[in-house]
């Protein structure tokens, strides 16, 4: 019985044996050791893609054949692309000498470089007292160089003009400059009128007004190396010819001169109401004797805008001009209103009028209270 079992599990054997040498035959014959597992691949080509497969003497390229010339790529924004190209202030120059007075017309004149021959534009800015200390938009971008400033009362004290310059294709400002310019009062500029005679003064003798001497004396010089002494004869103490009488002192005693009127002082925090605009404001003031400055929040319905304040005080009145500030960081909502306040019996009324832009937007009545 063992026997039999042991020839059967041979033959088996030998016929799994069998199996496996006929599949490996036809598995791999025709192909000996290193040959494709892909076939015969001898008419096949090659392809890749490259960066600069447009170049001359790129590879798989023809130069010879090509109808452009191939060149060198430069990075867009390449910085030795524009260098050349960007415009530059070479001076910023008042018409006027510095300092003028309120109610003067300065011509500022900006020159600059052009090395691309582009159409440049011009933007002229202001900052000073009638500002708030922060910098104005004058003109906005505009193709002429000049600029005319009008300086008021409100501009009194010192100011910076600044100009900006860039081509008509460029986004942003390619150079700028900025020169101070002081506005004074008028009582504070000398004049210095010019001689109505043509005589030189540079040889006549200069004389103090109490070293002047009349015409008389003069005449009396005597010449020569000996001057003319002193007349040594005493003199009254008292001068009757030049005394003052006791009626005139008297007079100007009871007529002293009238005192200048007291200016309303406006220091500190304010509300005030627009009527018909459905608005109020809130306002910090600061006062520097007559003029006015100061900054707040305009409450239109839900929402805050801030604002810059420029005006005038006397004894009973207030004027302001009050703005919105208009910049991309904050809001373009450009409003503006012009307050003309007056006090009568501790209640400060008066009237307002609402701008847009330059577009009148309406009027009304505004009433202002300050916060204790």
């Amino acid at each position: 019985m063992r026997y039999k079992t042991l020839l059967l599990f041979t033959a088996m054997l030998f016929c799994f044996t069998a199996s496996i040498y006929t599949l490996s035959s036809t598995a791999f014959a025709g192909q000996g050791c290193g040959t494709n597992w892909m076939g015969d691949t001898t008419g096949d080509t090659d392809f890749y893609v490259s960066k600069n497969q447009n170049l001359e003497g790129a590879p798989g390229t023809d130069s010879s054949g090509s109808s452009v010339a191939a060149k060198p790529a430069i990075a867009l924004g390449s910085t030795a692309t524009k260098a050349s190209q960007i415009a530059s202030i070479q001076s910023l120059t008042p018409d006027k000498p510095n300092p003028q007075a309120p109610s003067t017309a300065i011509v500022w004149t900006a020159v600059a470089s052009n090395p691309g021959n582009g159409e440049l534009l011009y933007d002229f800015l202001r900052k000073g007292p009638s500002t708030g200390g922060q910098l104005k938009d004058e003109t906005g971008w505009m193709a002429e160089n000049t600029w005319t400033w009008n300086a008021t009362d409100a501009d009194v004290g010192e100011n910076q003009v600044e100009v900006r310059v860039k081509h008509s294709s460029s986004q942003d400002s390619e150079d700028s400059k900025a020169v101070s310019y002081v506005i004074a009062a008028a009582s504070d500029i000398n004049s210095h009128p010019t001689s109505e005679t043509s005589d030189s003064t540079e040889t006549k003798p200069r004389y103090a007004p109490d070293e002047r001497r009349s015409t008389a004396e003069q005449s009396n010089d005597i010449s020569g190396p000996n001057m003319r002494m002193p007349d040594t004869k005493p003199k009254p103490l008292v001068q009757t010819d030049n005394a003052v009488s006791t009626q005139e002192v008297q007079a100007v005693a009871t007529n002293p001169e009238p005192a200048e009127p007291e200016v309303m002082e406006v220091d500190g925090k304010w509300n005030v109401k627009l009527e018909n605009a459905s608005s109020s404001m809130d306002l910090i003031l600061i006062q520097t004797g007559e003029s006015v400055t100061g900054m707040g929040n305009l409450n239109d319905q839900n929402t805050k805008l801030p604002l810059i304040v420029i005006g005038t005080v006397s004894a009973n009145s207030m004027t302001l001009d009050v703005k919105t500030v208009v910049d991309k960081y904050v809001h373009k909502i450009d409003k503006r209103f012009n307050l003309d306040l007056v006090k009568v019996d501790r209640v400060i009324s008066g009237s307002y009028e609402a701008f847009s832009g330059e577009d009148l937007t309406g009027k009304g009545n505004a009433a202002a209270s300050r916060f204790g």
